[in-house]
């Protein structure tokens, strides 16, 4: 009753104009689905629009699968037929079926700028909205639905906040870890107060004896209801499904006898699936085949479907599914499509039949499918590459993964992409090793290496494994194209691994490459991986030549893709490197505008991973100006965008933004927490590329919290490990915080002034005008007060004369500031 009535006033929240996502959350069985289905069927009968959707554990990484089943139902056809072509056009990305029935429709472009995806998304949002309000939207097993549908999910939330709109989900909280994508969507719902949380319980045992006396009709006996509740502990399902089996055959009082032994459904336990199994066995013959077929099929299924792929008449086949229907074994979602009415008994059906015949009904579905689908093969690639390997199809199968992992890509599902290239691979494996195949292989290689990268982060032992794989491949298969793309994500995981012995290696074979290829995004992107080797070594002047000489490759109009996706546009690519490179050779004006360049290009191409990248930069380089308002500004939007796309590389860089950003607003001890758990998760990534900006930003904690005595241990530690992994491009700013810390502890000056000088004297190897600058005024400031401002103004006015530019950063005005001072002085 509490339950639902929490159900009924979110409704009555949400029908006021307050849209909001209730998630009915408790484990398998427990009766999620009951409670949401009240509120639907109450829905339908007051007349207000709505639609139901589920997600099944095989069928989550089909992107915006539950999104399309909503738009196939009912209550939504009017709507989407009364889309103006503009919003129509994109909701056809979804339902292709649409191209046949209205010729005036373009076909969809590719979704590879950001601005389409938001198009796309406000399409489908607006013909949601179009289905008639209040509307109420029902999602079964949230746990499994695809990242992209969260996002859209999020995003109709947001649409219209004054729409009349209430979505409801059933979720298993044991399936969602703390990495799930739908953790952090739910987080951000919660914070902003648009979810509304119903748990659900297990009976108790008083529930228990009524729930099985209300489906026996006959009560039970004390003794058989404590067995009953025994057995079942309280859930639901198992409750349900015993006595319905039983209670026609026994008297109530042996009901629980004959119940003893059930326990929860995770895995199916052998009592429950016999229990299960006796319903599938009092079919008739052609109802028992029918539902074999339906659980071969794996997940929702048509009645087109069904017709297709068996070999029954219409009349036969109608009788069968009423029969399924009458049994409550399967429901009716809408006119054509139909799902059983718990997986649990699709399970069943599913292990009944043979394994000969499997292969068959696999194969049946895989032709069906291509039969009904034959203009637009690709929305059902994914589907048609499970049946067609279930079926012994190998070949056929690789062919639809394949498709099924460039739809996936082409609406930037990468951890779906990866599972679909994976799957390829696995079949292409087991096919002859013929000139074809081994080509095939390499491919699928390449891009499920580029793939992984993203998903599983960038020095993950995947990688790795998969990269090397396609390293030995490419001596086999002349493809120049295929080897430039391997070398380069290798190159990318020994960078990011600081292994430099490997990378120098590949960089020079990249260089090779790049000279001889006709594409100029290959040489580009030689140069730049080159010159990122110099820069983190500290040879700024060396990375430097290396990125203007890529900059001068670049043409606005030419393909900027070198066949991977991380790093793809390489315009971009290129001024995340040349901006800090600039800035360290002292010209911020110059580095300046070269970042805002950066992100409106990033924008403009709306990559999740890319966008994140670009801010990474962005945020060192503001940080680099000493400018905290828009360092925090950037460290804001990495953060919510990180929400969204949790990369495991991003996630621990996220946690030392916003470890900075609290030291920098007062909280430095809880900033310093943060901070390091960032350090430590990269370090257990192996991710050690750029240690230096974490530790930097630790350092500045420390500094904030004045914790100056640990600080100075952090200092030398931070020195001691970047001199381990070679990389040296913040060594002067370490030893001149170090100078810091021992200054503001009252230790001796001479100690003070040798960090001075190795700060300075580090610089000045490094040609890092802006640091030498830095390190000269902490020195100067230092002779200042032991009286020598002599010597003081003229080490400093040397650094300071040379600049040509940016005097109105802190940096400049505080070394000009000083200057004045020791004029006077002197």
């Amino acid at each position: 009753e509490d339950e639902w009535a929490r159900l009924r006033n979110a409704w009555k929240k949400a029908s006021q104009g307050h849209p909001r996502l209730v998630v009915i959350a408790g484990e398998a069985g427990i009766g999620k689905s009951r409670l949401a289905d009240e509120l639907l069927n109450w829905a339908r009968r007051q007349g207000f629009a709505n639609a139901r959707a589920r997600v099944y554990d095989s069928a989550r990484t089909l992107a915006y699968a539950p999104v399309t089943e909503w738009l196939r139902a009912e209550p939504f056809q009017p709507a989407v037929r009364q889309l103006p072509v503009a919003w129509l056009g994109e909701v056809t990305r979804l339902l292709p079926e649409l191209l046949d029935e209205r010729s005036d429709l373009p076909r969809p472009e590719p979704l590879t700028e950001r601005w389409q995806l938001q198009r796309f998304y406000e399409a489908l949002a607006r013909t949601v909205m179009a289905a008639g309000q209040p509307l109420l939207l029902l999602l079964d097993d949230i746990q499994w639905c695809d990242p992209e549908t969260l996002e859209w999910l999020g995003y109709l939330l947001h649409f219209d906040r004054t729409g009349r709109m209430l979505v409801v989900a059933t979720l298993r909280p044991e399936e969602v870890e703390e990495r799930h994508p739908l953790a952090s969507f739910l987080l951000n719902l919660r914070a902003e107060d648009l979810l509304t949380e119903i748990p659900l319980d297990r009976l108790t045992a008083a529930e228990t004896t009524a729930l099985a006396a209300l489906v026996a009709d006959n009560p039970l006996a004390p003794a058989a209801a404590e067995r009953l509740f025994a057995e079942t502990e309280g859930n639901p399902l198992f409750i349900v499904e015993t006595v319905r089996s039983l209670a026609s055959k026994l008297p109530g009082d042996e009901v629980g006898g004959a119940a003893a032994g059930l326990t929860p459904p995770a895995p199916l336990p052998a009592r429950l699936q016999v229990v299960i199994q006796r319903r599938l066995a009092q079919l008739t013959p052609d109802a028992r085949e029918v539902a074999e077929l339906a659980a071969v099929a794996g997940r929702a299924f048509t009645y087109d479907l069904l017709a297709r792929s068996s070999s029954f008449g219409e009349d036969a086949l109608v009788a069968a599914l009423d029969e399924l229907w009458g049994r409550r074994l399967v429901r009716v979602r809408n006119a054509d499509d139909y799902d059983f009415s718990h997986g649990r008994i699709r399970e069943v059906a599913n292990a009944q039949v043979s394994p000969t015949r499997r292969r068959l009904l696999h194969r049946r579905i895989a032709v069906a499918l291509e039969q009904l689908h034959p203009d637009d093969l690709d929305a059902v690639a994914g589907e048609l590459a499970a049946h067609s390997e279930q079926a012994g199809l190998r070949q056929q199968a690789a062919g639809y993964y394949a498709r099924a992992a460039e739809s996936a890509h082409r609406l930037l599902a990468y951890p779906e992409m990866a599972a679909f290239l994976q799957k390829r691979l696995d079949l292409l494996d087991s096919l002859p090793a013929t000139p074809e195949n081994l080509a095939r292989q390499l491919d699928t290689l390449s891009r499920l290496g580029g793939a992984l990268l993203i998903v599983k982060g960038l020095t993950a032992p995947e990688v790795e494994e998969t990269l090397r794989r396609a390293r030995t491949l490419c001596e086999l298969v002349d493809d120049a194209d295929k080897r430039f793309e391997v070398l380069l994500a290798l190159r990318f995981y020994w960078g990011q691994r600081c292994q430099w012995d490997e990378a120098a290696q590949l960089n020079a074979e990249l260089l090779a490459l790049g000279y001889r290829s006709e594409e100029p995004v290959h040489l580009q992107a030689a140069l730049r991986l080159t010159g990122a080797h110099s820069f983190h070594q500290g040879r700024f002047q060396e990375a430097h030549h290396y990125f203007e000489q890529a900059t001068s490759l670049f043409e606005v109009n030419q393909p900027r893709s070198h066949g991977q996706d991380f790093e793809q546009d390489q315009g971009i690519a290129n001024l995340r490197r040349l901006a800090p490179t600039l800035w360290l050779l002292g010209f911020p004006d110059q580095a300046r505008p070269r970042i805002q360049e950066l992100l409106e290009r990033t924008r403009a191409i709306s990559r999740p991973f890319d966008m994140l990248m670009s801010l990474d930069f962005a945020f060192d380089l503001a940080h680099y100006l000493r400018d905290p308002h828009l360092t925090q500004a950037y460290a804001a939007e990495y953060s919510a965008l990180v929400a969204k796309h949790p990369y495991p590389h991003c996630v621990a860089v996220d946690l030392t933004f916003r470890g900075w950003v609290l030291a920098e607003q007062g909280a430095a001890d809880e900033g310093i927490v943060l901070i390091q758990r960032g350090i430590d998760q990269l370090r257990a990534l192996d991710t050690l590329l750029y240690s230096s900006q974490g530790l930097a930003l630790l350092v500045e904690a420390y500094l904030r919290a004045g914790r100056h005595t640990q600080g100075i241990v952090v200092v030398d530690e931070a020195l001691a490990f970047v001199g381990q992994i070679g990389e040296s491009y913040w060594n002067a700013e370490f030893h001149r915080a170090k100078g810091d810390m021992l200054l503001a502890s009252g230790a001796d000056t001479v100690e003070i002034e040798r960090c001075y000088q190795a700060a300075l004297e580090t610089a000045r190897q490094q040609g890092a005008k802006s640091l030498e600058l830095r390190a000269a005024v902490s020195l100067a400031r230092l002779w200042q007060t032991q009286g020598n401002a002599e010597a003081a103004h003229s080490l400093l006015a040397g650094i300071y004369d040379w600049f040509s530019e940016g005097f109105d950063t802190p940096d400049l005005e505080e070394a000009g500031a000083l200057l004045d001072a020791l004029r006077h002085n002197a």
